[in-house]
């Protein structure tokens, strides 16, 4: 397991950039495909599944387009007041606009020509990281960690645990349905800087030999049990299947950008391109 970002502030967040909705005016009455209505424009089930991500479960995207509707009518509320009252975008504004209209286009055309399912084999990835290996170090202590938290020093759970010796397993065995957040994260956290964690557990943790369940904890969130994968040192060698996922994407990109490079190198003779770089250096 690992740890979900919190809903509220995904929903926040999400909220937030309910500018990009489109709404569709019409003359007509609410149509079966409309959720929400402000004067004669009208927010549709189209709209709100483009805004909300497909990655989130179904219960964080029920109340996800709840706050997107909210969110709207708001927004549609304060933008036809602007529009009676004659408020409008500066020519500076406008621009900005049609630059981001230009940016989305440019995106579309290069997710249309650029490989998008480029994978790094092993090989490259273990290339990469020998060829950078001093940019992979922990840059503080650190601590993989599998972790439990209970409301009350459960006694059932205390025996089971004490006869484990993989806490994962208790974890799943009792604690599926519970969902692991920033506020009570269950489950295992992968590697996690030891001073965000409260100091009775960083003490716990520095004693545990490694594989060690050690538990309860009591701390002013609940109690604890944990299990020390591994714990690592400032300034130690992070190790290869540690930072994977973030060669992969390092690999990723640089691919990503050489064939855009080589996009632009076949496009460019075909245009006519004048500069004057020397109006860089004039001030206004």
């Amino acid at each position: 397991m690992r740890i979900k970002i919190p809903i509220k502030i995904f929903l926040l967040a999400l909220a937030l950039a309910t500018g990009g909705l489109t709404s569709c005016s019409k003359k007509e009455h609410m149509k079966a495909d409309v959720v929400a209505q402000v004067n004669l424009t009208q927010m549709t089930t189209r709209d709100l599944e483009i805004a909300v991500p497909q990655t989130v479960t179904v219960e964080v995207a029920a109340a996800l387009k709840r706050k997107l509707v909210e969110k709207w009518i708001e927004d549609e509320i304060f933008y036809q007041t602007a529009m009676n009252e004659g408020i409008s975008l500066s020519d500076d504004e406008v621009q900005q606009v049609e630059n981001y209209r230009r940016s989305l286009l440019v995106g579309k055309y290069l997710d249309k020509y650029v490989n998008l399912n480029y994978r790094p084999l092993d090989q490259e990835i273990e290339n990469y990281y020998n060829q950078h290996r001093r940019e992979f170090v922990w840059q503080d202590e650190y601590v993989h960690l599998i972790h439990l938290i209970l409301d009350t020093d459960d006694q059932t759970i205390k025996e089971e645990i004490s006869k484990s010796v993989n806490l994962i397993e208790v974890i799943k065995n009792n604690f599926m349905d519970q969902q692991s957040s920033a506020w009570r994260p269950i489950g295992d956290l992968g590697y996690i800087k030891l001073s965000e964690l409260p100091p009775r557990l960083v003490q716990t943790i520095k004693q545990a030999p490694t594989g060690a369940i050690r538990g309860p904890i009591k701390t002013d969130y609940g109690y604890h049990y944990i299990q020390v994968i591994d714990l690592q040192p400032a300034g130690a060698q992070q190790e290869l299947e540690v930072v994977k996922d973030e060669i992969v994407m390092r690999l990723k990109i640089e691919q990503r950008l050489r064939e855009i490079e080589k996009l632009k190198q076949n496009l460019q003779p075909k245009f006519t391109i004048q500069t004057d770089l020397s109006k860089l250096n004039q001030q206004e």
